[in-house]
């Protein structure tokens, strides 16, 4: 359920950063949880950015 007046979803960047692959620390593995807290919420993920 959009928040803002134009009824459009709130636009959304997600960014993980990781300096090691290995150990759970694969992007992948980091952006798993927003993005499935952008989509419970109604956000619109425009754009994943990668460290």
């Amino acid at each position: 359920m959009p928040a803002n007046p134009t009824d459009q979803p709130t636009r959304v960047a997600l960014y993980a950063r990781v300096s090691t692959l290995n150990k759970g620390q694969a992007p992948e593995t980091q952006l798993r949880p927003p993005r499935e807290y952008a989509q419970r919420r109604g956000f619109a993920v425009v754009d994943e950015y990668v460290d």
